[in-house]
């Protein structure tokens, strides 16, 4: 076989003149010139044989020239906290904005690092190293938990994933030790499976101090195709900071400990049980949380459950609600369910400002109780706005009732097929 290819002779080693500069460039800049200048001897100068030795300073060595505050980009002549605060609103909108401006440069890397604030958001999901990593980076800092059915991939867009038992416990398990530093709650499950909130609250339900949340302001929890009928106490009863609450298919403890300094609820009903006995609970409750300033019912159309309670007519008391603003009355069928028609005329509002009737569904024609409901409904004097859309629109109705508000300062009607109508009196 033919021997492989061999130089016969060793290669030069040569310097480039552009090398060879630069070596001469920095050689020179480091050693001391010596210049000679001759001049005339003055009693000043010292002086050798009428010439005169001058040493000058060594030259500088050749650098980049600083950068001017014109080639400073914008955003960098932002003060820190600015920048920070810039950041934790993006978080809001996007869970993963922190991984992302923290690779960015390394000052925007330094400033996210030492930011806690923007770690809060936790978004449960399958990277659940990730998520430790940014528990701990956290640190004291209030946390925001999410376990929603969708979640942001890395390339940005939505996805929905089906969440079971197994699943939700796992999720759960790794925030379950800060419960203690808690500021939001929300979990909202899709797609029908069995026992999910068991697999969620599970940790937060008990009689022992551990699973109090002290920090807790927000509470959402959403599962309409719920078929637990099982009543969850949940924080050992102890939230002195919980100021709103959002809830649907769910059955819980109303305790004044927990739910007693509320002053947002948006509530539909779980569908446990029905008629008076339905009215009954909801009326209990909004004794509980009397101090509500907005409130958004909803009786949600009747599903087929196998376990339901029903009651006799009993004679309820009224509630009163003396700081509330606003009310949201939601019907998503075809009519008025008769708990929420008789749940309304149980209320007593004396500083009610809004009034919004909402459809749900959209339905092109009005609602057959709307007469009968405005009849058992005394709408207080103190009314500011009315709106009502869709099925509660009946003309016959709302007009003869304006000018029984003395205060009424806009109504707001939508009809199927119309634009909204706005109708300013004062």
């Amino acid at each position: 076989m033919p021997s492989p290819l061999r130089r016969t002779k060793a290669r030069v080693l040569t310097l480039r003149r552009s090398v060879a500069n630069a070596l001469k460039l920095t050689i020179a800049s480091s050693v001391y010139v010596y210049r000679w200048h001759t001049t005339q001897p003055d009693g000043d100068s010292r002086s050798h044989n009428g010439q005169t030795l001058t040493i000058s300073h060594p030259r500088p060595l050749r650098r980049a020239p600083f950068p001017t505050f014109d080639n400073v980009h914008a955003i960098n002549r932002l003060p820190l906290e600015l920048l920070a605060q810039i950041f934790i609103i993006g978080s809001v909108a996007d869970p993963m904005l922190p991984v992302t401006v923290s690779h960015v440069c390394r000052k925007w890397r330094r400033l996210a690092l030492r930011t806690p604030a923007l770690w809060r958001r936790i978004t449960l999901d399958s990277r659940v190293d990730m998520w430790k990593e940014r528990l701990r980076r956290a640190k004291a800092c209030p946390l925001d938990i999410q376990l929603v059915p969708w979640f942001i991939s890395y390339s940005r867009k939505p996805r929905i994933r089906l969440l079971d038992m197994a699943t939700v416990q796992w999720y759960m398990h790794v925030v379950m030790p800060y419960i203690h530093g808690w500021r939001t709650l929300d979990i909202v499950f899709s797609d029908y499976s069995p026992y999910l909130w068991n697999a969620a609250l599970s940790g937060c339900c008990s009689s022992n101090k551990a699973v109090r949340a002290p920090l807790l302001e927000e509470l959402v929890l959403l599962y309409r195709t719920n078929d637990d009928t099982k009543e969850f106490l949940l924080f050992s009863g102890y939230t002195p900071r919980l100021r709103r609450v959002t809830l649907d298919g769910i059955k819980l403890t109303w305790v004044p400990s927990l739910f007693g300094n509320l002053t947002f609820l948006d509530y539909a009903h779980h569908g446990f049980s029905r008629g008076y006995c339905a009215t009954r609970e909801v009326l209990n409750m909004l004794r509980v949380s009397s101090r509500l300033v907005e409130l958004r019912i909803l009786f949600p159309q009747k599903r087929p459950l196998h376990h339901y309670s029903h009651s006799d007519p009993l004679e309820l008391a009224p509630v009163m609600l003396m700081n509330l603003e606003n009310l949201h009355i939601k019907a998503e069928g075809e009519d008025i369910p008769f708990e929420l028609a008789h749940l309304v005329s149980l209320f007593q509002t004396p500083a009610l400002k809004q009034l919004s009737l909402t459809d749900v569904n959209q339905w092109r024609s009005t609602f057959p109780s709307v007469r009968p409901f405005f009849y058992t409904y005394s709408i207080p004097e103190t009314l500011h706005t009315l709106r009502a859309e869709y099925g509660w629109c009946d003309p016959n109705v709302l007009v003869p009732l304006l000018p029984t508000l003395p205060r009424l300062q806009r109504f707001i009607s939508k009809q199927w097929g119309l634009p909204m109508q706005i109708l300013n009196l004062r």
